[in-house]
């Protein structure tokens, strides 16, 4: 792998991260050119601050203030190293005994497994190769239950790369019939 990973031209169809970006290309998806740049190479670098950076996390929240109709304070975000520590928090936060969790599948371990070990009782949503891996919405309404309390898509779908979004498309007495 380590030969065409960083070849030039070479499509790596198994990848599963988004792709990197320079600091460079992270300067140019600045929206407002007033503000400091990402990456300020005076600063020493320490552990950090446990949530992320003040600096970032303010800068974060007066970006996407600008799409709402109120503020959204910096003390609401939090920064995570990357989405496995975001789903653990998430997970952790809103899942518990006696709870139920639908999770496509096939999918990231994590997104099934850590619901399971914090007493919640999983139903995996199957996608089917037959099916080109799109998911089936009748089955998912044959998985919920009154205790339903999340249903956990990962799209486009790892390992399959399915990124079909017309099941998301349900009518609105379908969507109440799921979440009652």
């Amino acid at each position: 792998m380590d030969k065409y990973e960083t070849t030039p031209e070479v499509l790596n169809i198994a990848e599963t991260c988004a792709a990197s970006i320079s600091i460079d290309d992270l300067v140019a998806l600045c929206e407002d050119p007033n503000i400091p740049p990402p990456l300020q190479t005076s600063k020493k670098l320490t552990y950090g601050q446990i949530r992320g950076s003040d600096a970032l996390r303010g800068r974060l929240a007066s970006l996407y203030s600008t799409r709402v109709p109120s503020p959204l304070s910096p003390d609401n975000i939090l920064i995570t190293p990357g989405a496995i520590a975001a789903n653990f928090l998430l997970l952790y936060t809103l899942i518990g005994p006696g709870d139920h969790v639908i999770c496509v599948h096939p999918t990231y371990q994590q997104l099934y497994a850590v619901p399971e070990s914090l007493g919640a009782e999983v139903s995996l949503w199957k996608l089917k190769k037959e099916k080109k891996y799109i998911p089936d919405v009748e089955e998912l309404e044959s998985l919920v239950k009154e205790n339903t309390k999340m249903i956990i898509i990962n799209n486009p779908n790892n390992p399959s790369k399915c990124n079909k979004l017309e099941f998301l498309l349900i009518d609105t007495c379908t969507f109440r019939m799921l979440v009652g």
